[in-house]
């Protein structure tokens, strides 16, 4: 797979490899050209980089704003050589900045000061209103993003593990017990050592023909106003797994970092497998309004422990289906069940393979028919 899809991390993504797979199977190999992919939960945007990569324009649809920055800022990834020359003429060291006493709390458990006055001149540059739309800043942006806190050298921060969800509690804890406190890390060799491996592989013509033509909309998945009726050819997605994730926190420093703080998103987060299923039958509904007839829908789902008893997600989505929807009718076709293994980074939250966590995709297929 394209490094390009492992800029950032984000909880609960799936792998390229599931939307890559639905994506030759329903548009490829059929030879369906000029077809559009949404993802309605776009996270941090794999389904639709994947689409762009097969040459597919795509729509990523995301309540949270972080996951709209992390998705749109590789929609038009300039040339490396330009991405070096703009990191290289940004001061990062000329102005110094005055912490809020809430700011103070929460960010020096991380970083060395002269560190974090580099973080802040460069938060100051993107958040400038005539740089939001720059393609430049915005790829530096969202490569800084993934280099804000973690485990190794290659981060701003002291060592930090894992690298999503630390809060600085935590990580106050984690320097008495380490015997550490962060170390100067230069900002700018960072990003750079970053970008150059992310895009070690010259990406196709048809991700910038395709990508082009993106749309990024911030919607309730059950509302999906700017989309149009049967303008959608396949649909690839994975909606948060009751309240399994809790993104906002799990993104707090992100969503410092762009100026996103403030915002509350309203995120659907239930422990409730009723309300959930309420959530995602109206979530359904709207994307077979917006499927075009003979097009699928693949919703990854997994099991979840609801009350000590192992729930699997499908089985409550098949409970409304068929369903009529604008234009036909939305029905279940397939099921494809991958078993997974863990990482390093799920094996930090004490999640074992087959013993505890979602330890399979379960991908729920609708296709949307006439009658």
């Amino acid at each position: 797979m394209q490094p390009i899809h492992y800029t950032v991390s984000y909880r609960a993504s799936f792998k390229p490899e599931l939307p890559d797979f639905f994506i030759r199977k329903y548009l490829v190999e059929p030879g369906k050209k000029g077809s559009i992919v949404l993802d309605p939960f776009g996270g941090r945007g794999t389904t639709v980089i994947q689409a762009n990569l097969h040459g597919y324009s795509a729509i990523h649809n995301d309540l949270n704003p972080v996951s709209i920055f992390l998705a749109s800022a590789r929609k038009s990834i300039p040339p490396l050589p330009e991405l070096i020359g703009r990191l290289e003429s940004l001061d990062l060291k000329k102005q110094r900045f005055s912490l809020t006493k809430s700011e103070t709390q929460k960010l020096t458990p991380f970083f060395h000061p002269d560190t974090l006055q580099e973080i802040l001149n460069l938060r100051k540059i993107l958040l400038e209103e005539k740089n939001k739309d720059d393609p430049e800043l915005k790829y530096i942006g969202v490569t800084a993003l993934s280099r804000l806190h973690g485990h190794s050298d290659g981060f701003f921060s002291v060592y930090s593990f894992p690298q999503i969800s630390i809060l600085p509690s935590a990580q106050l804890k984690n320097n008495r017990v380490r015997g550490i406190q962060p170390e100067y890390r230069n900002v700018k060799d960072r990003i750079l050592k970053k970008m150059k491996k992310d895009l070690s592989v010259t990406l196709p013509p048809e991700f910038y023909r395709a990508s082009k033509k993106n749309h990024y909309t911030m919607h309730d998945a059950r509302r999906l106003d700017s989309i149009k009726d049967g303008s959608v050819n396949l649909v690839v997605t994975s909606p948060p797994f009751l309240n399994k994730v809790d993104y906002l926190t799990d993104n707090w420093m992100r969503s410092w970092f762009l100026g996103f703080e403030n915002q509350d998103p309203k995120l659907t987060v239930t422990a409730s497998l009723s309300e959930w299923s309420d959530f995602m039958r109206d979530s359904m509904r709207e994307i077979g309004r917006v499927l075009a007839p003979g097009g699928r829908a693949v919703i990854e789902v997994g099991e979840v422990d609801v009350g000590g008893r192992d729930e699997n997600l499908e089985e409550s989505l098949l409970k409304d289906l068929p369903m009529k929807v604008d234009g036909g009718f939305l029905r279940g076709e397939e099921l494809y069940i991958n078993l997974q293994n863990f990482t390093k980074l799920a094996n930090c939250w004490e999640v074992k393979n087959n013993l505890r966590g979602t330890n399979t995709n379960r991908c729920l297929v609708l296709l949307k028919s006439r009658r």
